[in-house]
């Protein structure tokens, strides 16, 4: 009983070994991205799909359709933002610029406002192939 359950236990890690590496299986989130291309002033809020706020000063704006994101490293430090990773967007237009602000919300209140920089578009790393014997 104890070896058939080892058996399985090891087909299990195996498995989930294999999807860890297959890049369809990753989630955007754990992806590594590099920059592509020059930055950009705005972007089209329709098209954002998910933000991910990474520090006080970093958010990624993940668009609508696979492989399309941008990171946005604000001109200064935005108290708050990093720790409650929720904000809403100032604008007023269907583009989200850098002119425009963002306004950090903890626990449902307003926090500090701060400006937006320049979007660097950001493509995936392509999954390292293994090396054929």
């Amino acid at each position: 009983m104890r070896v058939g359950l080892t058996v399985v236990g090891l087909t299990m890690l195996a498995t989930l070994a294999g999807c860890a590496t297959d890049p369809n299986t990753v989630p955007r989130s754990q992806q590594l991205w590099t920059p592509q291309g020059d930055p950009v002033n705005c972007i089209t809020t329709s098209q954002i799909r998910s933000t991910n706020v990474i520090d006080d000063r970093t958010i990624h704006f993940v668009m609508t359709g696979r492989d399309r994101m941008f990171r946005n490293e604000l001109p200064f430090a935005c108290s708050g933002l990093g720790f409650s990773r929720s904000f809403k967007h100032n604008s007023r237009t269907t583009q989200l610029c850098r002119v425009d602000t963002i306004t950090v919300i903890q626990a449902g209140r307003r926090g500090a406002t701060c400006g937006l920089g320049q979007f660097q578009p950001m493509v995936p790393v392509p999954a390292a192939t293994p090396l054929a014997k």
